[in-house]
């Protein structure tokens, strides 16, 4: 026989620290704290984030209602009730759900729905507290989703041209920071670590080498995230 899961009610510690205004770092300091009162295994609530915008990948807990709850009792009235707001929010996207067609076509696409609400919940949380303000209609969202985009097509456009925080050739480098470099050191570092330097377009010499910042980092100390950053 068929079983058929209704989706779990869950929040993520970066959504509780967006909601709070806490650290993410505070947060995870808190979980752990919990994880380890409860006897719970800190793992088996890990997940990935990656970083839209510098591609790093960080850890986030995904944690159920009751632990939530629990994580949040020690917090002031103000900093509880609008995380329990939010559960109420995603609570209430679930209830239509939790009472399932019999037949099991029916239930399938009843889940499929529920999934894909919970998802856009969230997005338009995480995008609603970037801007201080909820998004309201599907106009804004798309908007919003257009931006983003651009952000994304002129951080790849950068990587084009070897100007970005994870790859630079060495005139990239030369120009922002005044100094020369050669290659030969960077091009030893990556073959040392298996890694084949990309290629881009150059109005001199047509196609030369971008090397990736911990090459950078580990032969002349130059820092690309700070460097492109500023």
């Amino acid at each position: 026989m068929n079983q058929l899961t209704v989706p779990a009610l869950t929040m993520s510690t970066r959504d509780i620290a967006e909601l709070t205004g806490k650290d993410h770092k505070h947060i995870l300091r808190d979980c752990l704290t919990m994880f380890e009162e409860l006897g719970l295994d800190p793992m088996g609530y890990a997940q990935n984030w990656t970083h839209p915008q510098n591609g790093q990948t960080y850890i986030e807990y995904l944690l159920p209602k009751d632990l939530v709850e629990t994580l949040i009792t020690g917090y002031s009235i103000k900093l509880r009730y609008q995380v329990i707001q939010r559960l109420h929010e995603l609570e209430n996207i679930l209830k239509p759900k939790l009472m399932l067609p019999e037949d099991l076509p029916s239930a399938l696409r009843a889940l499929a729905d529920t999934h894909e609400q919970l998802q856009q919940a969230q997005f338009e949380r995480e995008i609603a507290v970037k801007t201080k303000a909820h998004i309201s209609d599907k106009k804004t969202a798309t908007a919003m989703a257009t931006a983003s985009n651009a952000v994304q097509e002129n951080s790849r456009l950068k990587d084009q041209i070897g100007q970005s925080k994870r790859n630079a050739t060495v005139l990239a480098v030369e120009r922002l920071t005044g100094k020369s470099y050669t290659w030969p050191p960077l091009n030893k570092w990556c073959k040392s670590h298996g890694v084949k330097p990309s290629k881009v377009h150059d109005d001199r010499y047509g196609k030369v080498n971008t090397y990736p910042a911990q090459a950078w980092t580990d032969v002349y100390r130059v820092d690309l995230s700070e460097l492109f950053g500023r």
